[in-house]
């Protein structure tokens, strides 16, 4: 949660940069993010340990999983919120802050919405991604505790 809040105020920061992006290329990119979130999703929903018999190891790749879930819904919500203010203001919008202004020197910062936007968006696809790994890397050590529970199984049963 942390580092996509850090990387909205990024996003923001770096929205000072004076271009404009094309709606159809953000359009994409969220495109992309939402089909990443529910791809996601659905694997940590499919996530199940009730082959485990460890119940500690069960609670920790539990949580483990959790933190994943929340990590996507967070990510989905601050792009999901980008988009929508983009799409409500439009492709074109920016904004101006006036921090004081003299006879001789003004300082006026201009953000653009949709550099913003795709600074997000670029960051989005990028945390989904490691959090992909994150979940194969939860569905190799379930596979690997499995393994070695049957494995121990087996072997109990051909020394008694």
């Amino acid at each position: 949660m942390k580092p996509t809040i850090i990387a909205a105020f990024l996003c923001v920061f770096l929205s000072c940069v004076p271009i404009k992006i094309p709606k159809d290329a953000l359009n994409v990119l969220y495109g992309i993010v939402g089909v990443l979130f529910s791809v996601g999703m659905s694997l940590i929903i499919a996530f199940t340990a009730k082959d485990i018999l460890n119940s500690e190891l069960k609670k920790i790749l539990r949580k483990s999983m959790h933190q994943v879930r929340n990590n996507f819904l967070w990510i989905f919500f601050i792009s999901t919120l980008f988009y929508v203010v983009f799409s409500i203001v439009g492709e074109n919008s920016q904004f101006s802050i006036h921090f004081f202004k003299t006879e001789s020197y003004e300082l006026t910062v201009t953000f653009s919405v949709s550099v913003a936007v795709l600074g997000i968006l670029i960051y989005s696809t990028i945390a989904l991604v490691s959090n992909y790994m994150d979940i194969q890397g939860f569905y190799e050590d379930i596979e690997d505790r499995i393994q070695n529970e049957t494995n121990k199984s087996h072997n109990s049963r051909k020394i008694t």
